[in-house]
């Protein structure tokens, strides 16, 4: 008897029957009328200095993207939490050196094949980085995509109202 259900059990496997069957994955999110996808796999990215806030905030939405990312930055212990949780390199040297900027670019391009776009932080204003990171994360991310090519630079600053 119980050979005939081992027997049995190995031809529904080489039939395939016992094989596991593929989960339904979640249906994407539902688009509307006018919703835009842009991909972004595959673009690399240098992030330089900045507040600690805004370059977190940057790093992480270039990396939900997914995003190669190098971080340059002088905070070496909140920078070295960052890069391993969000998985990003971390080059802990002052951003301002541009020896050591260019090096990060060298080094991005013998690994990566290439830069993508370089974030430059250095002179945003720390008190409006900590008020507006996310906002200004997003719109970083939105002007790095190729297909916005037509977009050289991106300044940050704060509107009077």
């Amino acid at each position: 008897m119980a050979d005939n259900y081992l027997e049995r059990r190995m031809e529904e496997y080489r039939a395939g029957k016992l094989a596991a069957k593929p989960r339904g994955s979640k249906a994407g999110v539902a688009r509307k009328e006018g919703d835009v996808t842009l991909n972004f796999k595959g673009l690399v990215a240098v992030v330089l200095g900045g507040s600690v806030s805004l370059a977190e905030a940057v790093v992480k939405r270039f990396r939900a993207a997914d995003c190669n990312v190098a971080l340059c930055h002088d905070a070496v212990a909140a920078c070295t939490k960052l890069a391993q949780s969000a998985g990003c390199r971390y080059y802990p040297f002052d951003p301002h050196d541009r020896e050591q900027c260019a090096s990060v670019v060298d080094d991005m391009i013998e690994r990566r094949g290439g830069v993508d776009v370089i974030v430059d932080l250095r002179g945003v204003d720390n008190e409006f980085a900590e008020a507006a990171a996310d906002d200004a994360a997003m719109l970083l991310l939105l002007h790095s995509h190729p297909r916005f090519g037509f977009v050289r630079s991106t300044e940050i600053g704060v509107i009077e109202e």
